[in-house]
C-alpha cells in the first residue's frame, strides 16, 4: 500500500498585520520529497505518520511539507504556490491507496477564510471520494463541516501544551490504514457551538480541559466509537468558524457519532463560564515575581505570544520593570535591525534601541546599553518532547547584550519561539540562574519551562495575541457567540 504524504502548516492570526508571503515559508520550512525524512524520528504529527508505516506495513510516499510560524493572514500567492504544488505531486506520483495531511485546522488565506477546509476540498475533488484521506489537526484548530465532509478521518491532538502529536499523526495513520483494509466503514460528525475557551484555560491538565478530555474517553468505552477529538479552537482567527468543535467518529454509525458529538458539546458548554478568567497586569505579575525567594519565576508574556502569531518584540514588560525598579530578566527579542549593529563587536559596549519595532501594538523601543557577550549562528536542536513536537529551531544570527541595568537580552534575527530553553545552553546561559525569565507564550512554553521554574504567572499584557479577547474587534466571527454574548449566546 502506497500512502501519500503532504503538509501545509500554518496558524493563521488575522490581527497580525504582517501577512504570511511564499517566501515565509520558503525561510521557515519547504521539504520536498526525501528531505521530509528528517522527520522521521521527531515527536511530530508526520513522524506519528512514519511511525505508523513501520508498524503496520504501508509505504509513505513523501511528496511536500510547508510550514511558517504563526504571522498574519496568508497571501493567495502563497497559498496557490504550495498548494497547487500539492497537487500536482499527487496526481504526479500516483496511484495512492490513501492521502495523509498534516493540517494545523487555523489557516486563513486572503480569498479562503477556511484555508484547511479548501485544501481538503481540492484533494478530495482530485482524488475522488473511493480514495481515504485523513488530517491530523493541531488542537487549537477551528475545525470546519467542510474539513470533516472532505476526508475520511480527521483527528486532533488532544493535549495542551501539545506533547501528542506523533501519538494523534499514529491514530490518524492507523485509521486511514484500517479503512483502506476495509475493516472499518468510518462516517464522522462534528458539532461545533457558539463557544470559544480563553486561551490562558487550554492547558488540558487543569480544568476546565481536563474533565472535558476526561468525558471525551469515556466515550471509547462504546466499541462502535473510533474516534473522538477536542479542539480548543484558535481565538486570533476572525473568522466565521472560530471556536471549539467535537468531532466523534465510528465505525459506520452515523446516528451515534452525531448523539456522542452533541453530548460532548453539551457537557463542555455547562462549563463555559469556567473557560474564561482574568489575570494579572504586568506590574502586578512582576511585584509578585520578586517575592518569590527560589529561582526563576518565568512571566509568561501571553500578549506576545510567538507561538500565537504575535511580533516576538513587545516591550511592555521591559519598560514596567525599568519604571518599577525590577531586574535580573532574561528575555528573548526579535530585532534583527539591533542583531546587524552589534554583529563584530563582542565584548563592545552599546547603546542600542531594542524591540517593539514590528507595529503599535507591542510597546515602544526600549533604549539599553551594555555589552555585547556573545554571537550564535541560531541553528539548535532539542532531542526532549516539545511542544507539538519541534526538534529542528533556528534564531537566526543571535547576540547576548547583558544591559547596564543587570538584564540579559537574547537579540535573535529571527521570530523563534519559547518552546525549548537549548537556546540559552547553546549560548552559554544556565537559565536556572535568573531570578526573572520572560517567556513570550502562554501555553507552548510550559513543557520547556515548568521543570526549571519556580513558579509560572501569565500576565495579562497587552498585544495581538492578548489573553482578554474582549480588547479585539471580530467583524466575521459567528454573533452570538460566548463569552461575547454572555447572555444571548445558546447552545441545545
Amino acid at each position: 500500500m502506497r500512502f501519500a504524504l503532504a503538509g501545509f502548516n500554518h496558524e493563521t492570526n488575522t490581527f497580525h498585520s504582517i501577512p504570511s508571503e511564499y517566501e515565509n515559508f520558503e525561510k521557515s520550512v519547504m521539504l520536498r520529497g526525501e528531505e521530509i525524512n528528517k522527520l522521521y524520528e521527531t515527536p511530530s504529527s508526520v513522524g506519528g505518520f512514519y511511525q505508523a508505516s513501520r508498524d503496520l506495513d504501508f509505504e509513505i510516499v513523501p511528496l511536500m511539507f510547508a510550514q511558517t510560524g504563526p504571522l498574519g493572514t496568508i497571501t493567495s500567492d502563497a497559498f496557490e504556490r504550495i498548494l497547487g504544488e500539492i497537487l500536482d505531486l499527487i496526481e504526479n506520483n500516483g496511484p495512492f491507496d490513501a492521502i495523509l495531511l498534516d493540517l494545523h485546522g487555523a489557516a486563513v488565506s486572503e480569498e479562503f477564510h477556511d484555508m484547511d477546509g479548501e485544501i481538503t476540498r481540492r484533494i478530495r475533488n482530485l482524488v475522488g471520494p473511493e480514495i481515504p484521506v485523513g488530517i491530523n489537526l493541531d488542537m487549537h484548530a477551528n475545525v470546519s463541516k467542510k474539513m470533516v465532509d472532505n476526508t475520511d478521518i480527521t483527528t486532533v491532538y488532544q493535549t495542551t501544551p501539545h506533547l501528542d502529536a506523533d501519538e494523534r499523526g499514529y491514530h490518524c495513520a492507523e485509521l486511514i490504514y484500517k479503512t483502506v483494509k476495509k475493516e472499518i466503514a468510518p462516517v464522522q460528525w462534528i458539532e461545533t457551538p457558539p463557544l470559544i475557551i480563553n486561551i490562558v484555560n487550554h492547558n488540558t491538565n487543569e480544568e476546565p480541559m481536563k474533565s472535558i478530555l476526561q468525558e471525551s474517553k469515556k466515550l471509547h468505552s462504546d466499541n462502535e466509537v473510533v474516534s473522538v477529538s477536542v479542539a480548543e479552537g484558535y481565538p486570533y482567527s476572525d473568522i466565521e468558524k472560530m471556536g471549539m468543535s467535537f468531532i466523534v467518529i465510528t465505525d459506520n454509525n452515523k446516528n451515534k457519532a452525531k448523539d456522542f458529538s452533541k453530548k460532548l458539546a453539551k457537557y463542555a458548554w455547562n462549563k463555559r463560564y469556567e473557560m474564561n478568567s482574568s489575570e494579572l497586569s504586568i506590574e502586578e505579575g512582576l511585584k509578585e515575581a520578586v517575592t518569590i525567594k527560589s529561582k526563576p519565576v518565568v512571566l509568561m508574556d501571553a500578549g506576545d505570544n510567538i507561538g500565537g502569531g504575535s511580533s516576538a518584540d513587545s516591550t511592555h514588560i521591559l519598560h514596567k520593570a525599568r519604571e518599577i525598579g525590577i531586574s535580573g530578566i532574561l528575555q528573548t527579542l526579535y530585532d534583527p535591525d539591533s542583531v546587524e549593529e552589534c554583529i563584530g563587536k563582542i565584548g563592545s559596549s552599546i547603546t542600542l534601541k531594542v524591540g517593539g519595532k514590528s507595529d503599535d501594538m507591542h510597546g515602544e523601543p526600549i533604549e539599553v546599553t551594555g555589552t555585547i557577550k556573545k554571537y550564535f549562528e541560531g541553528e539548535f536542536e532539542d532531542l526532549g518532547r516539545t511542544h507539538g513536537g519541534g526538534r529542528y529551531f533556528d534564531a537566526g544570527d543571535t547576540i547576548v547584550l547583558e544591559t547596564e541595568d543587570e538584564n540579559t537580552l537574547i537579540l535573535t534575527s529571527k521570530r523563534v519561539g519559547n518552546t525549548s530553553i537549548e537556546l540559552y545552553y547553546s549560548l552559554g546561559l544556565n537559565p536556572i540562574n535568573y531570578p526573572i525569565i520572560i517567556a513570550k507564550g502562554v501555553m507552548s512554553p510550559r513543557p520547556a519551562f515548568e521543570p526549571i521554574a519556580s513558579k509560572i504567572i501569565i500576565l495579562d499584557s497587552p498585544g495581538v495575541t492578548a489573553a482578554n479577547l474582549k480588547n479585539f474587534s471580530f467583524s466575521k466571527r459567528r454573533k452570538p457567540m460566548f463569552p461575547f454574548e454572555i447572555d444571548e449566546a445558546v447552545y441545545d
